[in-house]
């Protein structure tokens, strides 16, 4: 049986909020790895890239902010109209 909606807009929340976890802990140990890095005197090209990658890390956080609360918004407004006979208190919690 497929997912019904409620299931892939209640998993598409969780799925994003896992990736921006994982994005937030990306760039606490890329800081920490640029901060090595400059405390090591390494060579000024590779600490250059280091950076890159952490800056690329910490865009990410805000954009994956925006989609999440896309989506949460969309839950909400799907919660209003919803009728089916599933379990919501999961998206209720996602919701708030």
């Amino acid at each position: 049986m497929p997912p019904s909606t409620l299931e892939i807009k209640v998993n598409a929340i969780k799925r994003l909020t896992k990736e921006r976890g994982i994005y937030a802990q990306e760039v606490k140990d890329q800081q920490a790895q640029v901060q090595a890095l400059k405390d090591q005197d390494a060579d000024v090209y590779e600490i250059k890239k280091q950076e890159e990658v952490l800056e690329e890390g910490q865009r990410m956080i805000p954009e994956l902010e925006d989609k999440i609360a896309t989506h949460r918004q969309a839950l909400k407004e799907y919660l209003e109209t919803y009728s089916g006979d599933e379990d919501v208190t999961e998206a209720k919690e996602l919701v708030a």
